[in-house]
């Protein structure tokens, strides 16, 4: 199932703007003091409805390891599937834009400890909600996007959030104008 998820989405993403993005994220909410800095990936697409606007789909992969006394054997892993709108403010494609985003987690995993020091793995998943904003910018003849955003995980009547600072660099297979 999740590779013919995969493979649909290498095949939407071969006619769309493709970027891959590194980012530097931190748990937000109850629970998450113990967290140190995460880190994250992901592989977004997006395809031009407009001079100013791309329906995006993206799939990423999150790790956060938890300070707990136990080294690098605790933290959580979401793995987000989402769907979303990218408008750009100034219609024209670059600078400033803002980003709803929907989708489901495929892949939860918090590992911890309990108090006799026996290792437990929570898996979950759940619905994703993402609100973020960026810049997009040109550089050296390629296009770059710098990103914020939070973003949420509900599963079971709880959550985990975060909000997340990226940069990520576009691959671009669709023409939306001369200068991609």
């Amino acid at each position: 199932m999740v590779q013919r998820l995969l493979a649909v989405i290498i095949l939407i993403s071969a006619a769309m703007r493709v970027n891959a993005q590194l980012g530097v994220m931190k748990l937000v909410g109850n629970g998450s003091s113990k967290y140190d800095l995460g880190f994250g990936g992901f592989i977004k697409s997006g395809y031009p409805v407009s001079e100013g606007s791309d329906v995006t789909l993206e799939i990423g992969a999150n790790i956060f390891f938890l300070n707990d006394g136990y080294g690098a054997a605790d933290g959580t892993i979401m793995c987000p599937l989402k769907a979303g709108y990218r408008y750009t403010l100034n219609g024209t494609g670059e600078g400033f834009y803002v980003e709803p985003q929907v989708g489901f987690n495929l892949v939860g995993v918090t590992s911890l400890h309990d108090a006799n020091g026996n290792q437990i793995n929570l898996n979950y998943h759940g619905v994703v909600f993402a609100l973020g904003t960026g810049y997009l910018f040109t550089a050296w003849h390629a296009p770059f996007d710098l990103n914020f955003r939070y973003e949420t995980v509900i599963d079971h009547g709880g959550s985990n959030n975060f909000i997340s600072l990226g940069i990520s660099r576009f691959i671009s297979f669709g023409k939306r104008n001369a200068g991609d």
